[in-house]
C-alpha cells in the first residue's frame, strides 16, 4: 500500500511503499477514504520544536483524522464487522492504569497509543486501530474525516458552562471555527471571536460569532469588556498559543470564569498579573487533550442528528495522497480542512 512516512528527523515526509498491516485480535483493518491534515500534521512534517520534544518513534506512517470502511477484524472483536464505516478515536488508553480506571481514559498514564505519533496513522490506504478507537458513524467521506477535530471542539467547550454564557474563541483555525457554531447550538448568549485574518473572521460571523475582533487592528481586551459591560468572559477557549493572546484572555475574564488551553504553545509562558488577575480572580485554567472516551463522541452524535450542522463547510479541498506536498502549502491560508484521498 501507499503511505506518507516520517523517516527522520528535520523537515520533510516521504510517499512510500508498505505492507497492508497486519491486525491483531482486537483490532480493525480499515480501508482509509479520506484523511484530514491537520496543523499539528504540518508541524511534524516541518519538525518544529514542540515536535521534537514529542520523541516520535521514526519511522512513522503521518495522519490521524480520517473515515474509513471495516475490512477485516480480529477474533476478539464483537462490536464490529466488515462494511462498518468508522472515524478513528486518535487516543488509544489501556485501560488498566488508575488514570484510566478514575474515568480518564483519554489521558492515560500507562503509555498511551496516539494514532500518527506513536502508532502508525491514517495517511495510507489502511490504518490497523483496536476496536476501542473505532467510531461507528455513517457520514460522506470528507465530512467523517473532520469528525475528530469536531469532537475536540466540543470537548473544549464542555470543560465550563456553555448555555446562558458568553464566550471567547480566540483563533480562528477550523477548530476554532467548529467551536464557535457549536457554542451556539449549545447556547451561549454571545460568542466573540479573534483571529487576525479577515476571511476567517467572515467566516466565524457566518457561523454565529456575535462579534468578531481583529487582533492587529483591535484590543481584544477592550472589546470584550465593552461587549460584557466590564464583566469579562465566562469561558474563554485559546487556540492561538500566543503568550500575547493569553495574557489578554487572562485580563478578559469575569470572575470565576474558565480558561480552555488547547493551542500548541512552544516556548516557556509567562503570565502577567497572575496573582491578581488569576488567582485572586479564581480563575479555572486548564487544558483538554483529546476527547472524553466516550462521553465526547456521543455528544457529537446526538449534535449532528439535529442537522444543525453543515459539516461539509469545514472542507476546503481535496487532494490525492501522493500530492500531500502541495496540500500542506494550500492548508496555510484555508478556513477548515485539506482533506487527502489514498
Amino acid at each position: 500500500m501507499k503511505a506518507i512516512r516520517k523517516l527522520e528527523k528535520g523537515v520533510g515526509a516521504e510517499y512510500v511503499d508498505l505492507p497492508t498491516p497486519e491486525i491483531a485480535a482486537d483490532e480493525v483493518l480499515v480501508k482509509v477514504e479520506a484523511t484530514a491534515l491537520c496543523k499539528s500534521d504540518v508541524d511534524v512534517y516541518n519538525w518544529t520544536p514542540v515536535v521534537q520534544g514529542l520523541t516520535l518513534p521514526l519511522p512513522i506512517t503521518m495522519g490521524h483524522e480520517f473515515m474509513g470502511e471495516v475490512v477485516e477484524t480480529g477474533a476478539y472483536v464483537k462490536g464490529l464487522a466488515a462494511g462498518d464505516r468508522v472515524v478513528g478515536e486518535t487516543h488509544i488508553p489501556c485501560n488498566h492504569c488508575h488514570v484510566c480506571l478514575a474515568g480518564h481514559p483519554h489521558i492515560c498514564a500507562n503509555n498511551m497509543g496516539v494514532i500518527g505519533r506513536n502508532i502508525d496513522g491514517s495517511f495510507a490506504e489502511y490504518i490497523k486501530i483496536p476496536e476501542i478507537a473505532a467510531i461507528k458513524m455513517d457520514l460522506p467521506a470528507e465530512q467523517g474525516a473532520v469528525m475528530e477535530p469536531m469532537a475536540t471542539a466540543l470537548h473544549g467547550l464542555t470543560k465550563g458552562e456553555v448555555s446562558g454564557k458568553t464566550i471567547a474563541v480566540l483563533g480562528c483555525g477550523t477548530i476554532g471555527l467548529m467551536s464557535i457554531e457549536l457554542a451556539k447550538i449549545m447556547g451561549a448568549a454571545k460568542v466573540i471571536a479573534l483571529s487576525t485574518t479577515d476571511e476567517k473572521l467572515a467566516k466565524a460571523s457566518q457561523l454565529g460569532a456575535d462579534r468578531v475582533v481583529n487582533g492587529k487592528t483591535e484590543d481584544l481586551v477592550e472589546v470584550i469588556m465593552e461587549e460584557t459591560k466590564g464583566q469579562g468572559v465566562d469561558l474563554a477557549l485559546e487556540y492561538t498559543g500566543s503568550q500575547t493572546v493569553i495574557n489578554q484572555m487572562i485580563l478578559s475574564m469575569r470572575t470565576a470564569g474558565t480558561c480552555v488551553m488547547i493551542g500548541m504553545i512552544d516556548k516557556p509562558l509567562t503570565l502577567e498579573n497572575y496573582m491578581l488577575k488569576a488567582v485572586y480572580k479564581e480563575l479555572v485554567i486548564t487544558g483538554i487533550f483529546g476527547r472524553r472516551i466516550y462521553q465526547t463522541w456521543e455528544l457529537l452524535k446526538a449534535i449532528l442528528e439535529t442537522g444543525r450542522i453543515d459539516v461539509s463547510q469545514y472542507v476546503c479541498d481535496t487532494f490525492a495522497l501522493a500530492d500531500f506536498e502541495k496540500a500542506i502549502k494550500a492548508s496555510k491560508s484555508v478556513p477548515g480542512r485539506i482533506i487527502l484521498k489514498p
